[in-house]
């Protein structure tokens, strides 16, 4: 509570320093604030004259702070919330640890809501790229349909990376050691090397890292069971083994990337730019706290080891021709990736699904694989009058393919032989989404103050999806051409947009704009929920269709005292209909419907200060009221309850100190960061939903450059918090009694050294 009164008066004071111009202007002669280009409207400007609320992180801050993966910069950006979701397994359920990321911009939370891009190509928002070697992060708020197509309801995180240099070479390497409360020992190393191999018409960047986080938790089996959940005998004869194991959860992560940059002089103002990324993670347990978020211990009856491992490659060509009246782009990339988690369910099983008289092992195996191809083509205008226009065209074919098998040994002879295997259900659920979209943004500047835009995106989207199955669990065989399910619709998403610009630093903006999501297929779920089905008035195998919401939004750009205060203001509202939600049925299955409504309002403050020589200053409060505000039988929601994960407030505070000495530059960098509370409805139904507490973190880092060296000691997550990020929708049940919680990792302690050649 005492920090919310913090934020809200935090806010008020920016608000206040926003308008103090005849104050900033007479403030002391000091360094001036990095100028941060972005191409959040598909063509080069600066960040202040862009008339969308939007933050970006450059490359040379991220390595500033330390920033290594979505965790380390996602909290500094108002209005953005990170949780759990349902992920991308079969039957629009849960996929493990590897694909549950979700990720909220402004309050519209569910899976794919917000874009995640990686350059000019959408990728899946449960991957994280490590960043290295990036330009720069940008965060669109509000609906980015127009110029990003489906998905980009919310908003859309781009990660944008450096291109090749062919004039010069550069190249950095920085290695890491640290030490994190209740894990141990860690390490991080990259580097990148830029060479001209053809001076000044080709160049080639690449780049590599390889880190190791280590496991907090210990895994315990064989022994007495946590008593505060439901417990069962041991098989006959005992457990098969009595032990435990520390340091689960600990993950490897090592990739690598190359670009080309070929830009012959013979051929003026073409670029071409192959590129290609590779990245593999794996870890050795589940990285979850077990009933509360500070127990990390995590009691089983068997020996069997959960795991997670994700592999995905990313390959594209990007051909750039310069002319006198514009730029013509085109791109076309390939995206593959297999995501593996294996859950132990061996407690949920015995309990709930058979009620056999003692526990039997049950690992259950999740492999999801991902192709997607896309291309683009775009010309962006650069003409000499009041016009200028984007214009284009999109297409992509994505193909999943979701594999289950959920074998326990025992399990027959358990029964008393009524099953007469030991594997319960196997499937095999392939789905197809295609786009095809043509878009066009054009400004006209009807004064040498005021220009307005609008923009519309005609998009054809087509789905198919099959289920195959078999086993107990799921009543028998099931399987095409009866599972089959096909589905296609066309989707519209306009932008209008007003600009004026009273004085090169001060601007105000205006924006209405729709966004939606893609629809899909629901596989067919087996005979055993007809019942389940007809109550809820859904019918089996039923398309679920694009959901849309319209966006309103002013805001001001501003910029003071010789552009070394700048601030950035906006305030929002959101109308959210026909809302694509997950249905949990009673028999264990899971579709999604489209049900209900909801609405978001709120507001973003964001300012940058260099008001005295050596220090910058970085604010930033997001506000957020998300709530629903129609609701079915079948979409499990209450009107008037919070949508999941979101929080009404976020912050972050970060200032950046330097100290002249001599031949060498001291500096002191400070970050803190504030997410208020929420509520999961991921495995907790409304009204009630699962509390999740606000916290904050503080992170330090002081250290010393001569030259081209740099060493840095740092201190993360300084008080040791255990803020909850979200809890996990097992694949296979919730224990009754038992959360399983992502946390905030503990209190890490370290030093790196980088050098620049």
């Amino acid at each position: 509570m005492q920090q919310t009164q913090y934020l809200k008066i935090a806010l008020g004071g920016l608000l206040a320093l926003a308008g103090t111009c005849a104050w900033a202007q007479s403030v002391a002669p000091a360094v001036a604030l990095e100028e941060v280009i972005v191409t959040a409207q598909r063509r080069s400007e600066k960040m202040q004259e862009v008339p969308i609320s939007m933050s970006a992180i450059s490359g040379a801050t991220l390595e500033n702070l330390g920033a290594k993966d979505f965790n380390d910069y996602a909290g500094s950006i108002p209005n953005l919330a990170i949780s759990t979701g349902s992920g991308a397994g079969g039957n629009g359920s849960s996929f493990g640890v590897s694909s549950t990321r979700a990720v909220a911009i402004r309050g519209v939370a569910g899976n794919n809501t917000t874009a995640f891009y990686l350059n000019d190509t959408p990728v899946p928002l449960s991957l994280d790229p490590r960043a290295v070697d990036i330009e720069r992060i940008e965060v669109l708020r509000g609906p980015q349909g127009t110029l990003f197509g489906a998905g980009s309801m919310g908003g859309t995180v781009r990660l944008v990376t450096r291109e090749p240099n062919p004039d010069a070479f550069s190249a950095h390497i920085q290695a890491e050691g640290s030490h994190v409360n209740k894990g141990g020992g860690g390490y991080s190393a990259d580097g990148t090397v830029n060479l001209p191999l053809m001076q000044g018409n080709m160049g080639l960047r690449m780049s590599a890292f390889s880190s190791f986080d280590p496991g907090l938790y210990t895994r315990t089996w064989g022994g007495p069971q946590d008593p505060r959940s439901p417990s069962l005998p041991y098989p006959p004869g005992g457990p098969p083994s009595v032990g435990s194991k520390d340091h689960v959860g600990a993950e490897q992560n090592t990739g690598f990337s190359a670009s080309l940059g070929i830009m012959p002089k013979s051929l003026e103002g073409l670029t071409v730019t192959p590129m290609f990324m590779y990245q593999h993670s794996k870890t050795n347990g589940y990285p979850l706290a077990d009933y509360e978020p500070d127990y990390f211990t995590q009691t089983r009856p068997f020996d069997v080891p959960e795991s997670v491992e994700d592999t995905w490659s990313f390959a594209g060509l990007t051909a750039k021709q310069d002319t006198k009246y514009g730029r013509f782009v085109a791109s076309g990339t390939y995206f593959y990736r297999r995501a593996q988690d294996i859950e132990d369910t061996s407690d949920i099983n015995a309990l709930y699904f058979w009620g056999i008289p003692y526990y039997v092992p049950a690992p259950l195996l999740n492999i999801l694989y991902t192709k997607t191809y896309t291309q683009e083509v775009r010309f962006e205008s650069s003409l000499s009058g009041p016009i200028q226009f984007v214009f284009g065209y999109f297409h992509s074919h994505s193909d999943r393919r979701f594999f289950e098998i959920y074998n326990s040994p025992g399990l027959d002879e358990a029964t008393g032989g009524a099953l007469g295997t030991d594997l319960q259900y196997t499937q095999n659920t392939p789905n197809t989404d295609r786009q095809k979209a043509w878009f066009i943004d054009t400004t006209i500047k009807l004064t040498d103050k005021l220009q307005v835009s609008a923009g519309l995106r005609r998009a054809y989207l087509d789905h198919e999806g099959a289920y195959t199955a078999d086993g107990p669990l799921n009543g028998g065989p099931s399987g095409p051409p009866d599972t089959w399910a096909r589905d296609g619709e066309h989707q519209n998403a306009p932008r209008f947009t007003a600009k004026y610009q009273f004085t090169p630093n001060q601007m105000l903006y205006a924006s209405a704009a729709k966004g939606f999501r893609i629809g899909g297929t629901n596989s067919f779920v087996p005979s055993i929920c007809d019942d389940d089905l007809a109550n809820l008035g859904l019918k089996n195998g039923e398309a679920f269709k694009s959901d849309s919401l319209w966006s309103y939004e002013v805001g001001s750009k501003n910029a003071f005292a010789d552009n070394r205060i700048r601030s950035r203001v906006a305030a929002y509202r959101i109308n959210w209909k026909g809302i694509q939600q997950t249905v949990f049925l009673p028999c264990t299955f899971i579709i999604t419907a489209n049900s209900g409504a909801a609405t978001s309002k709120g507001a973003e403050v964001e300012v940058d200060m260099a008001v005295i020589d050596h220090l910058t200053l970085n604010l930033a409060v997001g506000y957020e009221d998300a709530r629903i505000t129609e609701a079915t039988v079948a979409s499990r929601t209450v009107v008037g309850q919070t949508l999941t994960g979101v929080p009404k407030w976020s912050g972050s505070a970060t200032a950046q100190y330097s100290i002249p000495l001599g031949a060498r530059n001291a500096f002191i960098r400070g970050q803190w960061e504030f997410t208020g509370a929420r509520k999961s409805f991921t495995n907790v139904a409304p009204p009630d939903g699962r509390a999740l507490g606000s916290y904050s973190t503080l992170n330090l880092r002081g250290g010393v450059e001569q030259g081209p060296w740099e060493l840095t000691v740092f201190a993360n997550n300084v008080f040791d918090k255990r803020g909850v990020i979200g809890d996990l929708l097992p694949e296979g049940a919730e224990l009754e009694g038992r959360p399983k919680w992502f946390v905030v990792r503990p209190r890490t302690i370290g030093v790196a050294l980088r050098r620049q050649f």
